[in-house]
């Protein structure tokens, strides 16, 4: 073996150096790696935050307009196009008790229909409940999903449990405090945390006052 001046690096120290970088390496994988899941993770729920945000001031904005469940669940669609790895598993807009974004009813965000079903779902007079095939169909048929008449919910519409057109709008009255609460699964692209993750959130708007 070779050898220099002090502070030189001896040829036989190469292998050394080789074998020390292989131990490090998949350490700096695993840093690496958990990074960009990290970030995949949080870009993923600041999205679905804005989505929700979104969502709720379109049907705070209608008020007591027919469609507004409709309109805002559009908006949810097209701001979670942009999500990558993740699934809806449900929408809830509710009435909500207050700005501290409590629902009226407890079981209208732990009740939890199938997630192809396409029946409705709720708690009468608290809550609607979408599930994904619904999001998914949002466009299929409007008169058939949520009704053909601009004064009422169908006894078959999706939004039939908390219609919006008892919701209240007026300035005097006070309006209605509306929520609007999704639960996501996001999958995991690495496999370094688990391989599916649950992720909710919930925003809480008040309905835009009109002069009744």
């Amino acid at each position: 073996m070779a050898t220099g001046a002090p502070g030189t690096t001896r040829w036989g120290d190469e292998g050394a150096l080789v074998a020390e970088f292989a131990l490090v390496l998949p350490f700096l994988a695993l840093i690496v790696l958990g990074i960009f899941e990290f970030g995949m993770s949080w870009r993923e729920s600041a999205n679905l935050a804005g989505a929700l945000r979104g969502t709720a001031r379109q049907i705070t904005n209608l008020g007591d307009v027919r469609s507004a469940d409709y309109f805002g669940l559009q908006s949810y669609q097209a701001a979670m196009a942009q999500a990558r790895n993740v699934q809806t598993n449900r929408v809830v807009v509710y009435r909500a008790t207050g700005p501290d974004g409590a629902p009226a009813a407890a079981s209208c965000l732990t009740t939890a229909p199938p997630l192809t079903g396409t029946a409705g779902y709720g708690s009468t007079g608290n809550c609607n409940i979408y599930t994904r095939a619904q999001i998914a169909n949002l466009g299929a048929s409007y008169l058939t999903n949520f009704g053909t008449t601009d004064t009422a919910c169908a006894a078959t519409a999706w939004d039939r449990f908390w219609c919006p057109v008892s919701r209240n709008a007026d300035q005097g009255d006070p309006p209605d405090w509306v929520g609007v609460y999704a639960n996501v699964t996001y999958d995991s692209y690495t496999g370094l945390i688990p391989n599916t993750i649950t992720i909710t959130d919930r925003v809480v708007m008040r309905n835009e006052p009109r002069v009744g």
